[in-house]
């Protein structure tokens, strides 16, 4: 089965601001497992698939993109570096989030849509 999202069905969440080339998507709640490697030499070696600023900067810097932790969160490069993105979300038929899109082309929209909560699509 082919998954398709026309952009028309796509609501713009907010934006995404990026100063390390690289984005994380994980559950806030293992936050307070997460190593920031404040104070410490950049060492990046043998870090790859760490749950830490050095590991995910390590895996993105090797692979693109990857796995930190177990399944603590995903990590990948944003592709042309620092900026501000637009986030868009895909809600199913139930007004579930089922799909999220960061645009780091700016080629989705020609311009951003509006900040649109869910309470606002039902009225």
């Amino acid at each position: 089965m082919a998954f398709h999202i026309d952009t028309d069905d796509l609501i713009y969440a907010g934006q995404i601001g990026i100063d390390s080339g690289q984005a994380m998507i994980g559950d806030p709640c293992y936050l307070d497992e997460w190593d920031t490697n404040k104070n410490e030499e950049w060492n990046i070696e043998g870090k790859v698939g760490k749950y830490s600023y050095h590991g995910a900067s390590a895996t993105t810097i090797a692979k693109n993109y990857g796995e930190l932790g177990h399944a603590n969160s995903v990590v990948f490069s944003t592709g042309y570096g620092d900026g501000v993105y637009p986030v868009y979300v895909y809600l199913n038929d139930e007004k579930r989030v089922s799909a999220v899109i960061i645009d780091f082309l700016g080629e989705i929209m020609d311009e951003p849509l509006q900040l649109v909560s869910v309470e606002d699509e039902e009225q």
